[in-house]
């Protein structure tokens, strides 16, 4: 009997075709990202491993720098015979462009030494007055050895140096720097970390143990160079988790439009081979067999698509690494049998799950049916279903309801989520009599103004609700995740436009570094100050900082400014005057549970701390400073060197835009912009994160085509003596295919509308949990919802032409001679 059902499924080799890609597609993807993961950590795990260091004594992030005594301290350790200090300071490499390098310019520079961590590849070691250039930056600089280049330091100075040599270099926990001085004098003379060679034979361990006892444990640390290797090998095992969960979330929606295909699929095969189930099932097969007969054939078809997507995916991940990849690293193919066996367990188990249902109609063929040779089913009820999906819409819509608040805490986040995603699911149940309750009221408009072939089109696209709701589904859920992140991609960059103009006066001109969050010069804001016609030049210092409130301790942005500045908070409760205290976001004033008159620290660095109260709420959000404190507070030494942006304005707007111009016209590190520019600059790059998902939430739709093409197959199949009896009175072919058109173009609209719906509906529930904004208070993404309703009329139209086609060239005769 499997043998015999096998070689029938072989006979419907179109069906398969659909079923194979749509799982191929989602399995590939899921392979994809292992092999990713995979290679990006073997990559860095594989890079080489410094073994000239025994223990390193570090600053603890944001402390005081190793002073040369403490160096010298650490050099007379029993077993060390060296002790060298390591430097990182500001560094921007300009290029022939006149432009700085992309690597960041923050610790970009160091001081070239004789340790492991230099390897040249060109020229020689520098001497004071000349540099090494790391070679990537130095390709993507223009220079070579022997030229002369400038570099900017971080006090507004710059240094013309020839380039001596080009090295490769193996980090221990730092971003490679760009640029290495022959004279480490020029960063002064601080280091951010002590390396200590030992003798031969001496206990590492007890240098270890030596150099805690020397240091405070609450501003350095120390490790050996066994423990900053097993570090390495963990952070590259971590990265590899972290961007392997962040993409499997996209091939989980893949696989999930991939289900409603293949459920599609195996409905159409075997409704086809009604008359052949039941002639087995008069000659002796019993249900189980039948059923699990079928069940073999959905795991067959997913070996063989798991094969297929495995090879894909590895060659899709061969290609994102060489597309990602740098020309200085060498990147790791990592094929692990974990990826390949991960790929056979979603591939095999995802079809048969969705071949169950089939299955289990197949087992249900009664004998009789032998005698016919339609292929139709007695239609199943819907009442268990639509019970179902009321109640998670009900479920949903309390959860959202109780949590209408602004000032959310993380729970009731977490709550309106999940509302939001109870509401999404039941809609996915309800499908079925929404088909119906939209569908036919549509019909009987357009079948009072339309022609026959609209008449047919519609009156077919709601004959098999159920069918229908399956096929839409798959639309909707591409469709809607399109949606739901553009609407609150549109949502954000909306806030943060509002957030920027009501903090920023139109008037101002703005002094930035080109880079992101990188502090500009210690000199930009005096000499912003000394432009003629500038009366007032304040400053923006945004940095990463811990709050505590009540014990209790987060990540949270702040910034120093100025009374009486520029730059003014949009205050909704309390006051703005930072000389009274600390004026917060409402919601991150909310997620830490603190209110107006509660006291909190805010610890900058190991060593320093601001205890003080909140005065004010602002209408702040992520992305922008959430605490504002006054600048008073600030330590001297972070004022001059955490400024990321400086603002200016004068009685003629114009005029100090060309003075400040003018005054950084040498400056590659300053970039001189408005108000407009501050806010692009804002959002491009969260634009081009949506576009990125927005492409690969496209992989669904296109697998949800394919689901089409099968239903209007199915379809075709199903109403045969229809058609052949339409062409006998007089029906041609194109009304035929018009009609099919008609059908698919319907599909294919009420499930974009729908996914556009829920789409924009869970958008704005995920506005308002993760940014804390009110429910109603969301941008709807026109565009994207334009294009997604001529997408999805253009999607009706091409997955028509096949099954138009094959039902225009139905034989009259035999298919009027079918009973």
């Amino acid at each position: 009997m499997l043998r015999a059902m096998l070689r029938d499924l072989r006979a419907h080799k179109g069906r398969i075709a659909m079923t194979l890609i749509a799982i191929t597609l989602g399995v590939a993807f899921v392979v994809t990202t292992w092999v990713i993961s995979d290679s990006a950590a073997e990559t860095l795990r594989g890079r080489d491993i410094r073994g000239d260091v025994a223990v390193t004594v570090r600053t603890v992030g944001g402390g005081p720098e190793l002073t040369p005594a403490e160096r010298d301290r650490l050099a007379r350790i029993p077993g060390v015979a060296s002790a060298s200090g390591v430097a990182f300071g500001y560094a921007g490499l300009v290029g022939q462009d006149g432009k700085l390098t992309s690597a960041r310019p923050t610790l970009a520079g160091t001081g070239w030494d004789s340790s492991d961590r230099f390897a040249l590849v060109a020229g020689r070691t520098p001497a004071p007055g000349e540099v090494a250039l790391h070679e990537r930056q130095a390709r993507e600089a223009g220079r070579e050895t022997g030229d002369r280049t400038q570099i900017l330091l971080s006090d507004g100075r710059s240094v013309d140096a020839v380039v001596a040599g080009l090295f490769t270099y193996r980090p221990f926990a730092e971003t490679p720097p760009s640029v290495a001085f022959g004279d480490p004098g020029v960063l002064g003379d601080r280091f951010t970390r002590v390396e200590l060679v030992a003798r031969p034979g001496a206990d590492i361990d007890a240098i270890a143990a030596a150099a805690r006892d020397l240091v405070d444990p609450a501003l350095r640390t120390v490790a050996t160079g066994a423990d900053l290797a097993a570090q390495a090998q963990a952070r590259a095992d971590d990265s590899a988790q972290s961007s392997r969960e962040s993409l499997l979330g996209f091939a989980a929606v893949a696989l999930l439009a991939g289900m409603f295909v293949i459920a599609n699929t195996f409905s159409m095969l075997v409704t086809q081979r009604t008359r052949q189930l039941a002639l087995l099932r008069a000659i002796g097969a019993t249900r189980r067999q039948v059923r699990n007969a079928v069940l073999v054939e959905a795991g067959v078809l997913g070996w063989i698509a798991s094969t297929l997507g495995v090879a894909l995916g590895i060659g899709l991940g061969l290609l994102g690494l060489a597309t990602t990849g740098s020309d200085d690293t060498n990147i790791t193919l990592s094929v692990s049998p974990t990826s390949i066996l991960v790929g056979y367990a979603t591939g095999v188990p995802v079809t048969m799950i969705a071949a169950y249902a089939s299955a289990r109609r197949a087992a249900g063929v009664a004998p009789v049916a032998a005698l016919r040779t339609d292929g139709s089913f007695a239609p199943r009820s819907l009442v268990a279903r639509s019970i179902l999906g009321g109640v998670a819409v009900a479920a949903g819509v309390v959860a959202i309801v109780s949590t209408l608040r602004n000032d959310l805490s993380t729970t009731e986040r977490i709550v309106a989520m999940g509302g939001g995603i109870a509401v999404w699911l039941g809609v996915l149940f309800l499908a079925p009599v929404l088909a119906n309750a939209v569908l036919r009221p549509v019909g009987r408009v357009m079948s009072r103004r339309g022609g026959p072939a609209t008449r047919l089109g519609v009156r077919n696209s709601v004959r098999d609700s159920r069918r229908t709701a399956a096929t839409t589904s798959a639309l909707m859920v591409g469709l809607a995740l399109v949606c739901a992140f553009a609407t609150l991609g549109s949502s954000i960059t909306s806030m943060l436009s509002s957030s920027i103009q009501a903090t920023v006066p139109a008037e101002a001109t703005v002094v930035e570094s080109p880079v992101d969050n990188v502090a500009l010069g210690t000199d930009v804001l005096d000499k912003a100050r000394s432009v003629p016609g500038v009366t007032n030049a304040s400053a923006d210092r945004y940095m990463f900082v811990k709050v505590t409130h009540n014990g209790s301790t987060s990540q949270t942005t702040m910034s120093a400014i100025e009374p009486g500045g520029v730059i003014r908070p949009e205050v909704v409760a309390g006051t703005g005057d930072v000389r009274r205290g600390a004026v917060v976001g409402e919601n991150q004033a909310a997620m830490i549970g603190a209110r107006l008159g509660d006291e909190v620290t805010l610890v900058l660095d190991p060593t320093t701390s601001v205890t003080t109260t909140i005065v004010g709420l602002h209408k702040g959000m992520e992305g922008r400073p959430l605490f504002y404190v006054d600048l008073a507070v600030m330590p001297a030494k972070l004022k001059a060197t955490t400024v990321t942006s400086v603002y200016a304005t004068g009685p003629d707007a114009a005029a100090v835009r060309a003075g400040i111009e003018a005054a950084f016209l040498d400056r590659p590190d300053v970039v001189v912009t408005d108000r407009d520019g501050v806010i692009k600059e804002a959002t491009e790059g969260f634009q081009l994160l949506l576009s990125l998902m927005y492409a690969l939430f496209g992989a669904a739709i296109i697998i949800a085509a394919f689901g089409v093409v099968n239903t209007l197959a199915l379809s075709v199949m199903e109403r045969t003596r229809e058609i052949g009896v339409l062409r006998a009175v007089g029906a041609s072919r194109p009304l035929i295919r018009r009609a099919i058109r008609v059908e698919s173009v319907v599909i294919c609209a009420y499930g974009g509308l729908l996914g556009i719906l829920v789409g924009i509906g869970f958008g704005a529930v995920m506005n308002h949990a993760m940014m804390g904004q009110s429910l109603w208070e969301f941008s709807v993404p026109y565009e994207i919802i334009g294009a997604a309703l001529i997408g999805m009329v253009v999607v009706g139209v091409l997955a028509a032409l096949w099954p138009a086609r094959r039902a225009s060239r139905t034989d009259i005769l035999a298919a009027i001679g079918t009973t």
